[in-house]
């Protein structure tokens, strides 16, 4: 009997936790992963490795840190007062950026990554919102190709005549074409076939996670609006929403650098459902099991 009213009460406490305790906490752990990063030991030197390291990226604290304390013999690098974290994962060289939030940042982070650390694969990942009602928080979406939810072109209309965004097409955005030998518009970047068919893989032999195929859509914008973001999933097909993953495709689609986008539901207009900070978590486990797989099935070969 005093199992089943402490089980009354805390279930009565976690309904009446107030939004604003749930931020207090995301700021407590976020500063104390903060701390965890500036006890890193600073590299010195350029980064030198036999190998080319698979590059992970991560906007934030919390979208990074079990793969930083997963690394062997972490060391921190800075530029631009973006961090990186470089070591080794199941004996293989890793490195891991915090990209920062937004497109710019995004971008700004993986040309920088790629310069100074050559990877032989990206993968982007962390939180989204989600576009299909069908999914809930926790869920995976494994994006075969990510969308600039921004990137359009909206259609003339008198002034006077009102706002209406839905009449649009998507224009794209500018990356390099080894075809034309210039910089194009594309409209969707595409995972690269091996790390989509490995995540997969990955997928099916641990079924405690729920995963699809979807399109990743990615703007500096934050959607609430249930109509429109109906209204995008409908037009473009898109799963979830972010604000890195088709920044960071843009610049390996003109690097040259295998890129796969891995998100996880972390909220949604559609269901109700409140920014979840442990999906984080979610996401960054199974992007360990893809990474372990990649490193023994390709990388190690």
């Amino acid at each position: 009997m005093k199992k089943f009213f402490a089980l009354i009460i805390a279930a009565l406490l976690l309904v009446t936790t107030s939004p604003q305790t749930f931020a207090q906490d995301e700021a407590e752990l976020t500063a104390s992963i903060e701390e965890f990063y500036s006890s890193l030991p600073e590299a010195k030197g350029n980064y030198k490795s036999s190998q080319r390291p698979i590059l992970i990226e991560g906007a934030m604290n919390i979208e990074t840190d079990i793969f930083v304390k997963a690394l062997k013999n972490p060391v921190a690098y800075r530029e631009l007062n973006y961090l990186f974290v470089a070591g080794t994962y199941k004996n293989y060289p890793v490195v891991v950026v915090r990209t920062e939030i937004g497109l710019a940042n995004a971008a700004a982070s993986t040309a920088l990554a790629i310069e100074k650390f050559n990877p032989v694969a990206v993968i982007n990942q962390g939180t989204a919102g989600g576009h299909d009602s069908a999914l809930k928080v926790g869920d995976i979406v494994i994006g075969g190709q990510s969308i600039g939810l921004s990137a359009v072109k909206i259609d003339y209309s008198n002034e006077g005549a009102g706002i209406d965004v839905t009449q649009q097409e998507m224009r794209g955005t500018y990356s390099y074409d080894e075809a034309t030998k210039i910089f194009q518009p594309f409209t969707e970047y595409h995972a690269d076939t091996t790390l989509f068919n490995i995540a997969f893989a990955v997928a099916n032999k641990h079924e405690n996670f729920n995963v699809i195929s979807g399109t990743i859509g990615t703007s500096d914008t934050w959607l609430n609006c249930v109509d429109y973001i109906n209204f995008l999933h409908e037009k473009y097909g898109s799963s979830c929403e972010e604000m890195e993953t088709n920044a960071a495709a843009q610049i390996c689609h003109t690097a040259g650098i295998p890129f796969i986008g891995i998100r996880v539901i972390s909220n949604s207009a559609l269901t109700g459902e409140n920014f979840d900070v442990s999906s984080a978590k979610v996401a960054q486990n199974f992007v360990l099991l893809v990474v372990e797989d990649y490193i023994h099935k390709i990388l190690k070969k």
